[in-house]
């Protein structure tokens, strides 16, 4: 599907082979397996301080409500079979990467929720959609996509899910006889303090940074326009690509999903003629708010805000004030219009 999208025919020879080793799962992603190690080792050592009194439980929560996120790399990779082509390996290293955060869930089932949000991103039976909605809503959504999660997972449970839905059903009665044991024997504030409160500001941060962000405006479904569903993010890079876990190139992502997180630049830098020539929604700097390139394929530089584009496509014209090999700043067009893909919206019955 995506080479269809990006056709890859402008590619060398070298800069073929090139593509196929950024995007494709290494025998074993070093980098991922030592970040995975080292989260580790620093989680069970804030457990250990932090539990027994040798250091407070508030730098605890700081530090778990860190490694946690961080770690939702080692888990995401895992999910699209990332770290290593040995699926037993690769499926390993993100369970054991998704015990440090929600010991409950099977990472199988969070791959097969995962990839119905690759599938549907934006649509009817996107999961994510419904950590969409008003803005004072949000966090409560966020902070509980575990819980949203598993009652997706039980409304639409199907042949292929169902077994994964019972592990983790299993999973989450072990854990909760081992929090009710450690509260009975007194261990509550440190329950609370170093796994649930972390757990929650993790998914928090998560749901802001990488299943709501990466979408905005969420007016636009993948089927309608793949290339616009899905946000670009130029500017700060040296800062925002450690931050967001490099998945400011999130339109990569979503093309080549088996990419290994440190690679989505590499294959933006490789693409990027032929991606220009798509509609592009590309958030500059800080901003939440995409400005829409549409493809220069199609003979025009018109450029629009997301958040003001009308529901009808009208011409547009802008006039460029700046040459840049780069993504051009929203502020080095002089807008006269506004453009948008119109595909018609449908309900996906398939």
């Amino acid at each position: 599907m995506s080479k269809a999208i990006v056709p890859l025919d402008a590619l060398s020879a070298e800069q073929r082979t090139q593509f196929k080793k950024l995007t494709s799962a290494p025998r074993i992603s070093w980098p991922t397996a030592i970040s995975w190690v080292l989260l580790t080792i620093t989680f069970v050592g804030t457990y250990y301080f932090c539990g027994t009194g040798r250091a407070p439980l508030w730098l605890g929560l700081i530090a778990n409500s860190v490694i946690g996120y961080v770690s939702f790399s080692v888990i995401h990779d895992s999910i699209h079979r990332a770290i290593s082509s040995n699926t037993r390996l690769n499926d390993a290293i993100g369970q054991a990467a998704m015990v440090l955060v929600l010991p409950y869930v099977d990472v199988r089932l969070f791959r097969w929720l995962h990839i119905l949000h690759h599938r549907y991103a934006s649509g009817l039976r996107d999961p994510d959609r419904v950590l969409h909605g008003a803005w004072w809503t949000l966090p409560f959504r966020w902070m509980a996509i575990d819980l949203i999660y598993f009652v997706y997972a039980l409304r639409y449970a199907d042949k292929v899910s169902r077994p994964y839905l019972r592990v983790a059903l299993g999973l989450a009665a072990v854990v909760a006889v081992v929090v009710g044991t450690l509260v009975a024997k007194g261990y509550g504030l440190q329950v609370l303090m170093l796994w649930f409160l972390p757990s929650r500001l993790i998914l928090l941060t998560l749901g802001f940074s990488f299943f709501w962000l990466p979408h905005v405006p969420h007016d636009t479904t993948q089927e309608e326009n793949f290339t616009r569903a899905t946000t670009v993010r130029q500017g700060f890079e040296w800062f925002l690509g450690p931050v967001l876990q490099y998945q400011n190139y999130h339109l990569i992502h979503h093309l080549y999903p088996m990419t290994p997180f440190y690679n989505n630049y590499k294959v933006w830098q490789l693409l990027e003629p032929e991606l220009r020539k798509k509609d592009l929604a590309i958030q500059h700097d800080f901003d939440i708010v995409p400005v829409v390139y549409p493809g220069r394929a199609a003979g025009t530089c018109a450029v629009t805000n997301a958040a003001s584009a009308p529901t009808s496509t009208t011409s547009a014209s802008a006039t460029p004030t700046a040459a840049s090999p780069r993504a051009p700043s929203s502020r080095t067009f002089r807008t006269t219009g506004s453009a948008r893909n119109a595909a018609p919206r449908r309900a996906i019955t398939n």
